[in-house]
């Protein structure tokens, strides 16, 4: 199984049955942690905040066949770009991050209806538009849901 922000209600039952204490299969986030690194992602794709492409211009074409590549798997233990520990949490629970990225979810699909052809930065693989943020977001969430357990 696979994750698919097409089916936002899903992707929100799935966090909802995620418990507190759960721990991951690989790596240091809680569940509250993954949830919120997952708005961030959101944010990236629909006009919350730009974060600069930070891969080499060369590189960029080589990076995108295997990031926009439904069929490649993100790898277990990859770190985002400039991130070591964990950073504090911005809401005070798990059901108030899940809500704010429910939100951000239905952002991106509006963002993207209202901006037809629009291009967006991605830090790894430069401007992208709407279908291959969703094949971005989609692997992404599906490597946070095997992270724990929730596909």
């Amino acid at each position: 199984m696979k994750a698919n922000i097409d089916q936002t209600s899903e992707i929100i039952n799935l966090l909802k049955s995620l418990p507190l204490d759960k721990q991951p299969v690989w790596g240091i986030m809680t569940p509250q942690h993954m949830v919120e690194h997952l708005i961030v992602s959101m944010k990236m794709s629909n006009g919350g905040f730009i974060i600069p492409c930070r891969t080499p211009k060369e590189m960029i074409p080589k990076y995108k066949e295997v990031v926009l590549n439904p069929d490649i798997e993100m790898e277990r233990g990859i770190k985002a770009g400039g991130m070591e520990g964990l950073l504090d949490l911005r809401y005070p629970t798990m059901d108030a991050a899940i809500e704010k990225l429910q939100s951000e979810i239905e952002k991106f699909h509006e963002y993207f209806q209202s901006n037809p052809g629009i291009l967006m930065m991605n830090p790894v693989v430069d401007e992208i538009g709407y279908e291959d943020w969703k094949i971005f977001h989609n692997k992404h969430f599906t490597h946070h849901f095997k992270q724990f357990e929730l596909i």
